[in-house]
């Protein structure tokens, strides 16, 4: 009697851009939905690590300068979750090794000399800003969308 409180139901499940991984058919929908903006997608973290990986899969040779970008606006997503860490050169130079451009180095520094945290993550978050930016205006993201489209009309109703 007991089992028949229970329905079978199937779960479908697609798999991500390069295999590693299943997601059902309510997420990848979820994410398509997520990606209407650019800001939505980059403050998933499961968007942005399926957009990540569409830009490896898609990458000849070197990164290109969104997957650049997008570590950048990672890294700053990581260092405003460590709101009681200090802030150091080290920090600011892990950001110039990802690609920071050089205007947003100088301002970072200039605020991190300030030593108040809140200058910091103001500054954090103005080059979050400009990465969403440069994803944006790419051709990129917009081929990303177009991707994941194509995989929910592959499958099956």
């Amino acid at each position: 009697m007991a089992s028949s409180l229970y329905k079978s139901k199937t779960v479908q499940l697609i798999k991500c851009f390069c295999g590693c991984s299943d997601m059902t058919v309510e997420e990848v929908q979820r994410i398509y939905t997520l990606t209407n903006s650019v800001q939505q997608t980059l403050l998933d973290s499961d968007a942005r690590r399926l957009l990540h990986r569409f830009l490896e899969l898609n990458r000849s040779g070197d990164k290109s300068e969104v997957e650049q970008y997008l570590d950048i606006y990672e890294k700053c997503v990581e260092y405003l979750q460590e709101d009681q860490r200090t802030f150091t050169q080290d920090e600011i130079d892990e950001l110039c090794d990802l690609g920071l451009p050089y205007d947003l180095e100088q301002d970072l520094t200039r605020r991190a000399r300030n030593g108040q945290r809140t200058e910091i993550n103001l500054g954090l978050n103005r080059i979050q800003g400009k990465c969403r930016n440069k994803i944006e205006e790419s051709g990129s993201f917009k081929d990303f969308r177009n991707a994941i489209l194509a995989k929910m009309r592959n499958v099956p109703k």
